[in-house]
């Protein structure tokens, strides 16, 4: 099971996994309990592979997260101290802790204790070192190019720009002509001076 497969619910308690879909939403079935359900497209639902925790350096993927506390374990249980949940995530993961709620930790330590049995940690680690890599390596791409904030920028929309040049210029837009549409339609022809 992936991150991109398991999703939360707003007003519906633990997590629960993808599937299959409806016209209108999703099919999921909660984690743990096999107890399966529809949602529609009022329900608000979150992606856990898009899900972000603030911390003191940036924001850090909830991947990551979930692998930094499944290594360091010793992990609090949803029913501890708020105080002590806490002062383990920012040990753990150096947790900006002035932009984090008590209600968020708990919630991520619940999700943990839902995932740690159900998870491939060792495959979501290889998975995020190898995103790291090619990020970073985009970034020694971007510093080679140019210094400054604004150099790198506009150096990678120039390498974007002539792929998508390319995409347009090979495959031309076929136009429909009809004699009825060619003879109502007025064009704008500038007067000859």
């Amino acid at each position: 099971m992936e991150l991109k497969d398991i999703v939360a619910v707003s007003g519906q308690g633990g997590l629960h996994k993808i599937i299959g879909r409806t016209k209108n939403g999703l099919i999921l079935e909660t984690i743990g309990m096999g107890k399966r359900f529809a949602t529609s497209y009022q329900d608000k639902v979150s992606v856990l592979e898009d899900i972000s925790m603030y911390t003191v350096e940036g924001d850090l993927h909830l991947a990551q997260v979930l692998v930094k506390i499944h290594d360091q374990g010793g992990v609090p249980t949803p029913k501890d101290d708020a105080k002590n949940q806490r002062q383990y995530l920012v040990d753990t993961i150096q947790l900006d802790s002035e932009r984090v709620y008590d209600s968020d930790i708990k919630k991520l330590i619940t999700w943990y204790a839902s995932l740690k049995d159900v998870l491939d940690f060792a495959k979501l680690a290889e998975e995020k070192t190898e995103e790291l890599e090619s990020a970073e390596e985009n970034k020694e791409i971007e510093n080679v190019e140019g210094t400054g904030d604004e150099k790198p920028k506009k150096a990678l929309a120039k390498k974007v720009a002539p792929k998508k040049a390319a995409a347009k210029t090979a495959q031309p837009k076929a136009t429909k002509v009809s004699s009825k549409s060619a003879a109502n339609t007025n064009t704008y022809r500038p007067k000859s001076v």
